[in-house]
């Protein structure tokens, strides 16, 4: 009796052998993680942006530089941000839209330069940032893998060995010599990420694309995502799925208005963004806008090519007026004349 009552019991409280082939698994990824060198490494990063830049008249521009107390007007989409990233970390980028979250990518990926601040990277990167980022909208779809290809480090013969998987990957071989101008959002992303794949990258940057396509391809996608994890690829990923982050990402930084506000675990990093949000404190320390006042000189400057400006057009008027006020007069020889006319009989 006492062993029916006592089996049940043990039962219950018998560790699950799933969770701690689990939880050994992830304890051995975290040491390796920790023992592995970084890749990425961002130290004093800013990226700012120049806003309503419009050039106009010289005439004009120099009188708003005269009587403005403004010089310029920037936006700093990245500021003062500072982390790195060990080989073969999963780490997503979360926080709302307008975070610099892509701006941080398209620095890590070199297809822009930081403002301030230095970013090292080391490594073959494959970004996937945006859809069709590359392609030519004339070019059929096996023009442009080689073009992508070309552009990601690859030489064109391993481009053509390559080139049945790739299209295999898309599942685009009734379209692909066709002008991937007449592909759809879901083809491109098809294509995009299928050439990225392609090139066995050591950092992995995947953008929110991929959120386009059908559920079948983002499925297949990810598995491949998971298999270049398996080998130790550096990934980082943007998506608004606090799930999938969970899911796939050893670790989350938390982004808003431009800053790191948070590092971590990416289930910490995940439930205080869901708590920053209810509680509407999801702001960074300062402002992203930035104003730069007009110095003294420039405006004592402009008010001078002003004054000298006018003042060339006001003796410029003058001189005019009296050109024509002396042209109208008669020499006086032809006075003389017509007063010599008049005295004769």
């Amino acid at each position: 009796m006492s062993e029916q009552n006592t089996t049940p019991a043990a039962q219950m409280q018998a560790p699950d052998a799933d969770a701690l082939t689990h939880e050994a698994e992830r304890v051995e990824r975290q040491t390796a993680i920790k023992n592995a060198p970084v890749v990425i490494d961002a130290r004093g990063v800013g990226k700012r942006y120049e806003m309503h830049r419009h050039r106009s008249m010289l005439l004009q521009d120099t009188a708003k530089i005269a009587f403005s107390k403004v010089e310029k007007n920037y936006f700093w989409a990245l500021r003062d941000v500072n982390f790195q990233i060990r080989k073969g970390e999963s780490v997503a980028l979360i926080g709302p839209n307008g975070a610099g979250k892509s701006t941080l990518l398209s620095l890590i990926a070199k297809t822009v330069c930081p403002t301030e601040g230095k970013i090292d990277v080391r490594g073959r990167v494959s970004a996937l940032l945006e859809l069709g980022a590359g392609f030519h909208p004339y070019f059929t779809g096996r023009e442009n893998i080689f073009i992508n290809g070309i552009v990601m480090g690859l030489t064109r013969a391993q481009i053509e060995a390559r080139m049945p998987e790739i299209i295999a990957f898309s599942e685009l071989e009734p379209f692909i010599d066709e002008p991937i101008q007449n592909y759809s959002s879901g083809m491109l992303a098809r294509l995009g990420f299928s050439v990225a794949a392609s090139v066995d990258p050591e950092i992995l940057i995947v953008d929110e694309a991929l959120s386009v396509g059908d559920a079948a391809f983002q499925e297949k996608s990810f598995q491949k995502i998971q298999e270049f994890k398996q080998q130790g690829c550096t990934i980082l990923f943007v998506t608004h799925s606090l799930d999938l982050v969970t899911k796939f990402c050893d670790r989350a930084l938390l982004i808003a208005q431009g800053q790191v506000l948070e590092s971590g675990p990416s289930e910490e990093i995940c439930e205080s963004y869901k708590v920053r949000m209810e509680a509407g404190t999801l702001q960074g320390a300062r402002s992203p806008h930035e104003t730069v006042l007009m110095p003294f000189w420039k405006r004592a400057v402009a008010m001078g090519v002003l004054a000298a400006g006018l003042g060339v057009v006001v003796a410029t008027g003058i001189h005019f007026v009296l050109g024509n006020t002396a042209g109208m007069e008669k020499p006086a020889a032809a006075k003389r004349f017509e007063q010599g006319q008049k005295a004769s009989p």
